[in-house]
């Protein structure tokens, strides 16, 4: 299990994620990127399978695996808990809390874990500023963010196209698609191209 795994993760941590689920009948898969999510836990055919998106990104790869084996646990215990309620958030907390220090993560971004982990959200994109500091570890950084556009300039985004930002409602961007003069909603972290 475990060996499919350790080249995605920090080495100073693969043994704590070993003890996580060497006793556990999980299946791991890592798949290609998906646009949609970073990674997934279902069960299926009396099977657990999580599978996490590939990543040059070890600390986005690793917290991923933890939110997904909080799903796992939670599932296991209580298949009827909400899929981001309460007993996910403990549990994501209780496996996320013994390794939350600068031994395992750098200082800036355990500033903003350690922020996010008061109470985690269903998705790290949710969370701006964590959003901002695990994009810092990524190879590939040559977008911009949404929110350092002012309104009214033109950006792309993805294969879609070619967008124009409006203004800012409450957490979320309004945008135009320029091609079919369709407005969308984006996070301020979202990555565009100018």
């Amino acid at each position: 299990m475990i060996k499919e795994l350790k080249n995605y993760i920090p080495s100073n941590l693969v043994l704590y994620v070993r003890s996580l689920v060497e006793n556990e009948a999980i299946d791991f898969k890592v798949v290609n990127q998906r646009s949609t999510k970073h990674g997934d836990f279902r069960y299926n055919n009396y099977r657990y399978i999580i599978t996490i998106n590939k990543t040059s990104n070890k600390y986005r790869f690793l917290l991923t695996l933890i939110h997904e084996l909080a799903h796992f646990f939670v599932f296991k215990n209580n298949r009827l808990a909400k899929p981001h309620g309460l007993q996910w958030k403990q549990k994501f907390q209780s496996l996320l809390n013994p390794i939350l220090n600068k031994e395992y993560f750098p200082v800036n971004l355990l500033s903003e874990l350690s922020d996010h982990m008061k109470n985690p959200k269903s998705s790290f994109c949710y969370d701006i500023n964590l959003s901002k500091k695990l994009d810092l570890y990524d190879n590939v950084n040559d977008n911009v963010y949404l929110d350092q556009l002012n309104d009214g300039e033109i950006f792309y985004f993805r294969n879609l196209g070619k967008f124009k930002k409006i203004n800012k409602r409450r957490k979320r961007y309004l945008c135009l698609r320029m091609d079919n003069d369709k407005k969308y909603l984006f996070l301020g972290s979202t990555k565009v191209k100018l």
